[in-house]
């Protein structure tokens, strides 16, 4: 195994973590909050009425909002009783 020496003059006293790049670039991408890598937006190809502009644009909004919860990980169940729905929901 190699050793590599680093002076504490370039760490400032800090601990120091060496890791392969690879696993630095899906650590960062990790980091990235998930909100921003969701977003809905109606196609193109489906043409709605000035009528319903509103409301398409209000559904794009809940529903990207609701795969970021999902991404985060802020869901409950599947439940497979409706005791354990009842559980969960007193908690």
């Amino acid at each position: 195994m190699d050793t590599i020496t680093i002076p504490k003059k370039i760490t400032k006293g800090e601990e120091l973590v060496v890791i392969p790049r690879k696993e630095y670039e899906e650590f960062l991408r990790s980091r990235k909050p998930a909100e921003r890598a969701i977003m809905v937006k109606r196609a193109k190809s489906f043409p709605v009425s000035k009528k319903y502009e509103k409301f398409y644009a209000k559904l794009d909004k809940r529903l990207t909002r609701a795969l970021q919860e999902v991404r985060l990980g802020k869901v409950h169940g599947p439940f497979h009783s409706m005791e354990e729905l009842r559980k969960s929901l007193e908690r």
